[in-house]
Formats: C-alpha cells, sequence, structure tokens
C-alpha cells in the first residue's frame, strides 16, 4: 500500500549505504515489503529506518538487534490509529468549521486561511517528525511525550463542537416548528435543556450507547409532539 512510496523517500539513503548492487537490491527488497501507517506519521518511521540502516551498514547493528523491517512493523499500526484521529478526526474538522465559520460572516479568504490552518501544522510536524525520528531511533515512547496527540485531540474536537454550536445557533433557516406550548420563561427551558445535556453526558461517560440514546430521544421527542407538549 505505502511501501512503493516509502522505499522511493529511502531509496538516496540506501544508494549512499550500499554501493554494492546485490546488496543495494536486497535492502530494497525488504522495504518493499507491505507497510501502511497514517502519511503524516510515516515520516517519524522514515528518520528511524533511516538511523537503522546507517547503523547496520556501518557495523554498529549486531545480528540480534532490531532490524528495520521489525520497526516498521511494530510501529506503523500505533501510529497510523493515532494519526487518522489527531489529523483525520480532530485537526481538519477544526480546521473547516472555522473556515465555515467565517465564510459564514462574508469573509471570502476562508479557504485560504482552512489551507493554512491545517497545512501549516501537519507540514511542520511532518518535518519535525522526520528528523525527531532520527535522532531517537523510533523511540515511540519518547514521540508520546514530546508531543500529546492524544490531549491535543481532545482540545480540538471541543473547541470544533463549540465552532460548530455557534455556527448551528447563527443559522437563520432554522425554523420555530420545534417549541414548548408550555408557558414556562425562556431561562428556565435553557436551564432544562442544559440539564439533559449534562445527565447525556455522565451516563455516556459510565459507558451508555449513543446509538440507544438517540433512538430514545427520538421516540422522547415523537412522545411530546403527539402529547401536544411540543
Amino acid at each position: 500500500m505505502q511501501s512503493l512510496g516509502f522505499s522511493y523517500a529511502l531509496l538516496p539513503v540506501l544508494k549512499k549505504l550500499y554501493p554494492d548492487r546485490d546488496e543495494f537490491e536486497a535492502r530494497l527488497r525488504l522495504h518493499m515489503e507491505y507497510f501502511n501507517t497514517q502519511p503524516y506519521l510515516a515520516s517519524f518511521i522514515l528518520g528511524a529506518v533511516v538511523r537503522l540502516e546507517e547503523d547496520r551498514a556501518a557495523g554498529r547493528a549486531s545480528l540480534s538487534a532490531i532490524d528495520a523491517a521489525g520497526l516498521k512493523a511494530a510501529l506503523m499500526a500505533p501510529l497510523g490509529a493515532l494519526g487518522d484521529s489527531f489529523f483525520w478526526g480532530s485537526l481538519k474538522p477544526l480546521a473547516a468549521v472555522i473556515a465555515v465559520a467565517l465564510v459564514m460572516t462574508g469573509v471570502w479568504w476562508a479557504p485560504v486561511l482552512f489551507l493554512a490552518l491545517y497545512n501549516l501544522w501537519h507540514v511542520g510536524l511532518r518535518l519535525s517528525l522526520l528528523f525527531w525520528g532520527y535522532g531517537s531511533s523510533g523511540d515511540a515512547m519518547a514521540l508520546m511525550e514530546r508531543y500529546s496527540f492524544t490531549k491535543m485531540a481532545r482540545l480540538f474536537k471541543a473547541i470544533s463542537l463549540s465552532v460548530l454550536g455557534g455556527i448551528l445557533a447563527g443559522i437563520s433557516g432554522w425554523r420555530p416548528e420545534f417549541a414548548s406550548n408550555l408557558p414556562l420563561p425562556g431561562p428556565v427551558m435553557a436551564g432544562a435543556a442544559l440539564a439533559c445535556t449534562l445527565i447525556i453526558v455522565a451516563v455516556l461517560r459510565r459507558g451508555g450507547s449513543p446509538i440507544k440514546f438517540m433512538l430514545g430521544l427520538a421516540l422522547f421527542c415523537l412522545a411530546l409532539a403527539y402529547a401536544g407538549v411540543v
């Protein structure tokens, strides 16, 4: 899947380290084996593999030491899951909702801002991780200590949801069909909605099923509409 691109990126290093044609081809075939991970975090593995190939060519790596193929196999799945959650699940949605919010206010350069926010992050990280992988020889624990991807992902997702809430509140196309028929003050209704939200969050954190909650809320709303409450 990604082995061809990974091997192509290694070509200058392999040609320099292995002037012997047979040895060069053997190492190249090794890196043509299956490899697939999050494409941005692949630069960390690439840097680490370059370091291992240098050690091997210089005779600093013993036969019992972990080989480049073993390192790739050990890192590609964890970094794939970590990178997907951070880049696809938090960074790109954050840049997108910020751009959409600006578009709704008439900012014409919002698409440019989206490209800038997203590309500056991932291009900068890819370059940094290449050197970090080389310097750490593929130490994933050091990577996690330096870059708190999980914490940043949670923060970005929270910001995205907050901005999205502001976008939905500002959409003028909402119609007031779903409104309470009870003579309750606005603050009371807002407080009830907040209480329901906090209860749902608490139950979900205790292992509740989101699917069951969605179905339950749909049935509850239908019951309220049938009873004439809303």
